[in-house]
């Protein structure tokens, strides 16, 4: 059975992705990586020091970087080694690297180890782990009989013990039970392509768990098919979705199809509506201020459902540098020609309102917006109700600062939301003396619309404060002015100050602030303005423009032109 569609023809790589001027972007790139990873150095070590670290002070970058390296390495290199068959050293290193990672104590990243200094944890399972023994058992299809017979059979002998057996001995897994975002998807659409291409007679066993897991990922999309976690995760939860539902598809002749839901083709939409301005995209939550598509898995949609938009392959990339070799495979196999010669107009005008997730965005051929209402326990948190998005030329102007650096400390709630990524001092939003947006499911939004062109909601219960009894915000819009209007129910003595967050140094006149090509435009006999810099976690500047209102003063309204 072909489970890897085209490429498992050993002449689809070798003569088609090798010769033709599609392919030629793939090939440069793959050639690129070999010159910049598969060096003389060799094979990175893992180090037991480095390890530790994430124990001893929270900190992932030292352990993971040449985690990630590897993967990077064995998957550069088995490309080449099926694009150029005879250049013997491709494969050769392809194979090494194969050694390597199956010796690796954990494929687990240190950070999704419990107990790491006290109990040995070679069987985990987390994200990693399972694409990882995806990757292997990808290129043992891929490659067959080309690999020497004993790391054949290493990579059988591994992928089962660390991967095949710890799932089928082992049912308490949350991703696979209770979780509903992208750990759901990665981990068990990895898991369930391992079975499928590496132990076929053993996947009956484990189906209907890979399916418990995928239907908890969908649930965790509401049926606008809106992203809550961020673009960065739709592409990872969403691709290897994709990829285990396409191979899933194949495994049982067309018998189970999830693209036939409703569902799937609404989240299968979503990552066209978030570009504001060129690459410039919507950063709520861990999503990043720049989105550039998997280019395998937006091809493959597209043929799913005509009403998938793709944009400029300059808008696309093949693999994110983490070595997900599932998504290198699909950018050859998936790839099509006529959608990449015909692709949509850039940024056309365009606006869509997510009803269930609580999100507007909004394109017109002068800015790009996007805003939310939501609440504060959202998957990848960030305390954000109300925040919004103003982009224009190619630039987020009033931006949301996206994920901070990963580290312990990013995920621990007792010091997440004092970052200033996480916190809503670092995002769009008013705030009263010291009384700030809170943590948890019970601080959002209520009295949301969209009607007659005006998005509205009242996010005074995000604050948790019962001197704050209404925040009701509002935008309207024409094709090139942006009004904000906020309306406060305010009890308090602490002043209130409304913060807007850019990346652009603000020029304060008067009645305006000018900020990049954005003029915001407001009554100066109302508030007084003041301009703050903090740092994020990656040493990079964010700008506050504060308007403190004056005492009494409950309406504020800003134009953004």
């Amino acid at each position: 059975m072909n489970l890897l569609g085209k490429g498992n023809d050993p002449k689809f790589w070798s003569e088609t992705v090798r010769n033709d001027d599609l392919y030629k972007f793939y090939r440069d790139e793959q050639l690129k990586n070999w010159e910049e990873y598969c060096t003389e150095d060799g094979i990175p070590s893992l180090k037991y020091t480095e390890f530790r670290l994430y124990a001893l002070n929270g900190s992932r970058t030292e352990f993971q970087k040449p985690y990630y390296r590897r993967r990077v390495q064995v998957e550069t290199a088995t490309i080449l080694a099926l694009i150029y068959p005879e250049e013997e050293k491709y494969l050769n290193y392809a194979m090494d690297m194969i050694f390597a990672i199956c010796g690796e104590y954990s494929w687990c990243i240190p950070a999704h180890l419990p107990n790491i200094m006290t109990q040995v944890r070679k069987k985990h399972l987390d994200l990693f782990a399972c694409e990882t023994a995806y990757t292997l058992a990808t290129i043992y299809t891929l490659l067959g009989d080309r690999l020497d017979p004993l790391i054949k059979e290493r990579i059988k002998y591994e992928v089962k013990a660390k991967v095949v057996d710890s799932f089928i001995e082992r049912t308490d897994w949350a991703w696979a039970t209770t979780n509903t975002a992208n750990w759901a998807a990665v981990c068990a659409g990895s898991v369930g392509c391992t079975f499928m291409l590496l132990f076929p007679e053993l996947f009956d066993e484990v189906k209907s768990r890979i399916a418990f897991a995928m239907e908890n990922y969908l649930r965790g999309f509401k049926d606008d098919g809106f992203c809550a976690e961020g673009t960065h995760y739709w592409h990872y939860g969403f691709g290897f979705f994709c990829s285990y539902a396409e191979m899933l598809r194949t495994f049982t002749n067309g018998e189970d199809d999830y693209f036939k839901r409703e569902k799937v083709h609404a989240i299968a939409t979503f990552i066209q509506k978030v570009y504001l301005s060129g690459i410039k995209s919507i950063s709520f939550s861990d999503g990043g201020e720049t989105c550039h598509y998997q280019i395998g898995l937006l091809h493959f949609l597209k043929k799913e459902y005509p009403d998938v938009v793709v944009y400029s392959p300059k808008y696309s990339y093949i693999n994110d540098g983490c070595g997900r070799f599932c998504w290198l495979v699909t950018a050859a196999t998936w790839l099509d020609r006529d959608i990449y010669n015909n692709p949509a107009p850039d940024n056309a005008v365009a606006e869509y309102y997510g009803s269930d997730t609580e999100w507007l965005i909004k394109r017109t051929e002068a800015y790009g917006f996007a805003a939310k209402a939501g609440n504060n326990n959202e998957p990848h948190n960030h305390n954000d109700v109300g925040a919004f998005i103003i982009a224009k030329c190619g630039h987020q102007i009033i931006t949301d600062p996206g994920p901070g650096v990963y580290s312990q400390q990013y995920f621990a709630a007792a010091t997440r939301y004092g970052m200033i990524e996480c916190s809503s001092l670092g995002h769009s939003v008013p705030y009263f003396g010291d009384t700030v947006q809170k943590f948890g499911s019970d601080f959002g939004s209520s009295d949301v619309k969209f009607e007659d062109g005006v998005f509205s909601f009242d996010m005074a219960s995000s604050y948790g404060c019962d001197d704050v009894k209404s925040v009701k915000r509002s935008f309207s819009f024409t094709d090139t002015v942006i009004t904000l209007c906020d309306s406060f129910d305010y009890s308090g003595n602490a002043p209130i100050t409304e913060r807007f967050v850019t990346r652009f140094t603000p020029e304060v006149s008067e009645g305006a602030v000018t900020v990049a090509e954005l003029t915001v435009k407001f009554d100066p006999t109302v508030c007084t303005v003041s301009i703050r810099e903090a740092l994020t976690m990656r040493n990079t500047p964010l700008y506050f423009i504060d308007f403190e209102l004056n005492e009494g003063v409950r309406d504020f309204t800003v134009s953004f032109e």
